[in-house]
């Protein structure tokens, strides 16, 4: 007689998936955790007392930023700890002070914050109360106000500048034509200690040896030529310290006041 083996599976028997809401509810339980994880996580992250500032590194030479204002303005985001600050935030503000011209900011692990200034470098002074730097940046510098404590201080400082202005918006253009006068006039021995230029855009030069040039408006660089030409034969060093006046905007020539010329000369 023959007796059929008991069968057995040879693989497991599948079981029974879960239904597609319930494997869904799972999904999205788990998700919810992780993104609870993390957000905790962050957080922790953020609290100052986890990661605090504790050293404010200041790079770069200060000559007249206001040290107690930068102080305020960095101070404003370091007690938010080393990652909460927004490093963007803080070079805005800093560069928001009046003599600061780029700052750098970066975090340094793990409790520094480290901030390279770059200061203005004033070319010439502006108007009454403004300075034009090297990078033909306008800027207002507390120091220069007129109720400002310091104000005649400041002002002897900066004396050695050239006086340039304008109209608002005008110093870019004012400081390049000044630099190209500057360069032709050292041909003859001369400086500018001002440069004047009205709302109707006319020019008029004061040189080092108390020359008056009125340049006008049209053609101001041909008309600097012309006089730089007959500066020597007309300009003495008798006349030193005389306020002597030229005017360069006719067409044909020129106007001289201040002393008659010696026959001749022209």
């Amino acid at each position: 007689m023959i007796v059929d083996a008991e069968r057995r599976p040879i693989f497991p028997t599948r079981l029974n998936r879960l239904p597609p809401l319930t494997r869904f509810m799972i999904g999205l339980l788990g998700f919810i955790m992780v993104l609870t994880l993390i957000a905790m996580g962050s957080e922790v992250m953020k609290d100052p007392r986890v990661f605090p500032v504790s050293n404010v590194d200041v790079l770069g030479t200060l000559d007249y930023t206001d040290r107690a204002a930068l102080s305020t303005q960095v101070g404003e985001h370091v007690g938010k700890g080393l990652l909460a600050l927004d490093i963007d935030q803080v070079r805005s503000d800093v560069e928001s002070l009046p003599w600061v011209a780029a700052a750098h900011v970066r975090r340094e692990w793990p409790a520094r914050l480290t901030i390279a200034i770059e200061e203005h470098e004033p070319a010439a002074r502006w108007n009454n109360d403004g300075l034009v730097s090297k990078r033909h940046e306008m800027f207002l510098p507390p120091q220069l106000k007129l109720d400002s404590a310091q104000h005649m201080k400041w002002q002897e400082h900066f004396t050695n500048l050239p006086r340039l202005s304008g109209a608002s918006g005008r110093h870019d253009a004012v400081l390049d034509d000044y630099r190209h006068y500057e360069e032709k006039l050292a041909t003859i021995g001369l400086s500018i200690v001002s440069l004047d230029e009205d709302d109707r855009l006319s020019q008029t030069l004061e040189l080092s040896d108390r020359v008056m040039v009125k340049l006008g408006y049209e053609n101001q660089r041909e008309r600097l030529q012309n006089f730089i030409a007959v500066h020597d034969r007309l300009v003495t060093a008798s006349d030193a310290g005389q306020s002597l006046r030229f005017d360069m905007r006719y067409k044909n020539g020129f106007s001289f006041t201040g002393r008659r010329p010696s026959p001749g000369v022209i």
